[in-house]
Parts: C-alpha cells; sequence; structure tokens
C-alpha cells in the first residue's frame, strides 16, 4: 500500500480518485495560505469531489501548524507534504506524483480561485465530445488582480480550443492563465532539474505540452492573484544568473523546436541568449554549436550573446549577493 506523510499521518493513496486536485506549492507563506484556503472552501462542487495537496518547500514558517488545522476543520480532503528546499518547479513535480485527481488545478500559494472556479472548469470540460477529448490537455482560464483586473489580454473568441504556442504567436495573448490539466498527462511532462538550481521558466512545460495537445480555452476568470514583492517575479537578474541551466534549456528549446514561426530577430535574440546562459553554465562554443540545430544562427548570434554574457559578469562583480 503506497503512503506519503502527511502533517497528520498517513493517507491511503488506494481510495476514490477525486476528480480535481488543487496543487499548491508554497515557501513561507502562511501570510496568505488562508485565502487560498477559504476560496476553497467557498467552492460549491455538485456532482464532483476535489482535493487540496500541499507541497511545503522547506517553509520555516507556521505553514505546518495552519494545516493542520484546516484539515480538523475542513469538509474537503486536505493533505501536505514537507520537502527540503529546492525550488517552485521541483514542489510542482513533486504534487503531481502524488495528486490523485483526474485534473490537476495549479494554485499558487498567494493566489485564490475565483468562488465557481472548479464547477465552471468541469462544466467546459464536459462540452467537449468524448470521442474528441483524447486531443486535450485541459480547460485554460483567465487570471485576474484582486482588484478585477484581467492580466494580460483575453482570448480571441469566449470559447476556443487551441495550443500555448498558437495563443502566444497568432493570437498575441499575453498573461499568466490558469486552468485545469490531466494529471496523467502532466505525469508525462515533469520540469527538468539541475543541481543547484531552484527556478525553471514554467513557459517551458507549457510550450512542450503545447506541441502535442490542445486546451480548450475560455474567457472566465478562474484565479485572483496578488503580485508579492518577494516572490519569483521579483529581481530578474539574479534569479537569472542563478539557475543559468534552466534557462539554456529554455532558449535551446526555443530555437530548435518552437522557432519555425517566429521571426528572424527574434530567433537572434532568443540565440544570444542561449550564448549567454551556456557561458554560465560552463559550456564552451563547441558545444553551444553542437547542440543548436542551425549552426549559422548560432554563429550570428555568437558576438551578442558573449557580450551580454561580459555585461553580466561586470553587473555580479559590483552588485550586493542575495
Amino acid at each position: 500500500m503506497s503512503k506519503m506523510h502527511s502533517a497528520t499521518g498517513f493517507f491511503d493513496e488506494e481510495k476514490d480518485h477525486p476528480f480535481f486536485t488543487v496543487l499548491t506549492p508554497s515557501y513561507n507563506r502562511a501570510h496568505t495560505l488562508p485565502r487560498a484556503y477559504q476560496s476553497l472552501v467557498r467552492q460549491e462542487p455538485d456532482d464532483f469531489e476535489f482535493e487540496w495537496l500541499i507541497v511545503d518547500d522547506g517553509s520555516t514558517d507556521d505553514t505546518p501548524t495552519l494545516v493542520e488545522q484546516w484539515q480538523k476543520e475542513a469538509s474537503f480532503p486536505i493533505r501536505y507534504y514537507y520537502q527540503e528546499n529546492q525550488g517552485k518547479h521541483v514542489a510542482h513535480n513533486t504534487g503531481v506524483r502524488h495528486a490523485r485527481g483526474e485534473f490537476t488545478v495549479i494554485l499558487d500559494s498567494d493566489d485564490l480561485l475565483t468562488d465557481n472556479a472548479l464547477k465552471r472548469l468541469k462544466y467546459h470540460w464536459d462540452t467537449i465530445p468524448k470521442e474528441g477529448r483524447a486531443r486535450f490537455a485541459g480547460i485554460e482560464g483567465l487570471a485576474a488582480y484582486l482588484d478585477g483586473r484581467v492580466e494580460g489580454s483575453y482570448f480571441p473568441q469566449d470559447v476556443l480550443d487551441s495550443n500555448y504556442i498558437e495563443m502566444r504567436n497568432r493570437y498575441k495573448v499575453t498573461g499568466d492563465k490558469k486552468g485545469a490539466i490531466l494529471t496523467a498527462i502532466l505525469r508525462q511532462y515533469p520540469f527538468p532539474r539541475f543541481p543547484g538550481e531552484k527556478h525553471i521558466r514554467p513557459s517551458l512545460l507549457w510550450k512542450r505540452l503545447a506541441r502535442h495537445y490542445r486546451f480548450r480555452y475560455i474567457n472566465e476568470v478562474i484565479q485572483l492573484k496578488e503580485l508579492q514583492s518577494n516572490g519569483l517575479s521579483s529581481n530578474r537578474f539574479h534569479l537569472r544568473m542563478k539557475n543559468p541551466q534552466g534557462f539554456r534549456l529554455y532558449y535551446q528549446e526555443e530555437i530548435n523546436r518552437n522557432g519555425d514561426h517566429d521571426n528572424l530577430r527574434k530567433r537572434l535574440s532568443d540565440c544570444a541568449k542561449y550564448v549567454r546562459y551556456s557561458l554560465h553554465s560552463g559550456i564552451g562554443y563547441r558545444q553551444q554549436r553542437r547542440d543548436i540545430e542551425a549552426p549559422w544562427l548560432w554563429l550570428l548570434s555568437l558576438p551578442e550573446g558573449t557580450l551580454d554574457w561580459l555585461r553580466d559578469r561586470i553587473k555580479l562583480a559590483t552588485l550586493p549577493e542575495r
């Protein structure tokens, strides 16, 4: 019998599966997790069940105490898994491995679900004909800020079947989007891990999914969010410098797999970034050239990428360590 340690002991993974696993990777978010919890309390499932799975990425605050209290009072299962601090993408992988739901909904630790989010996600999935569902990975809706402003742009139609790459390149849709993804598919696409690195761009995963699956996109707000000053969005330079291998992989895939519809300027820019982060990763020019399917593009981007790397080195030498 497979079991996982939680804040209140053990749970049995052989029980019936809920329709949704709401997965929350968290790190020192005891001050924001209560509103995520309250948003789950407000969900009103009629013909489905959901669970909340919190993966604690090494918190040192009161997160375990809060979760234990909620486990005693909530009407839905709450499971808690603690791991040493390894980064949000690793916590994501951990949660997906242990999710029991048919679908996984990623709810960041500083976000909350709209009151009818789960019900609407299931409704839109049910509208996809069963014979066509094998082509779909899930449903994607909108994210908005706490004041009601939608982040980025709306989809070009209220309901549209497409994929991440087409949405960004053809329809020019911007901003973070939120929804539900089939757990079995997510398990096939874990985030890559690099020793000593704690971040990788989430869009790497969505672009990998886009090459094989479609989503049903809906112009409905699924989650509300507040940008945290100490979150991953702050101080991007230090974030990139501490995680160069992940950024190198991202731009390598942009060039080798996703660049067919990009103009030459963007392809050159992406390749220069590939050179930049390769050098930060200790990967020399010979290996860089071998790993790029268009060597001429790499050669043209070499001066700019090398210059950017040198600028980074100078900047790192003058900035305080973080």
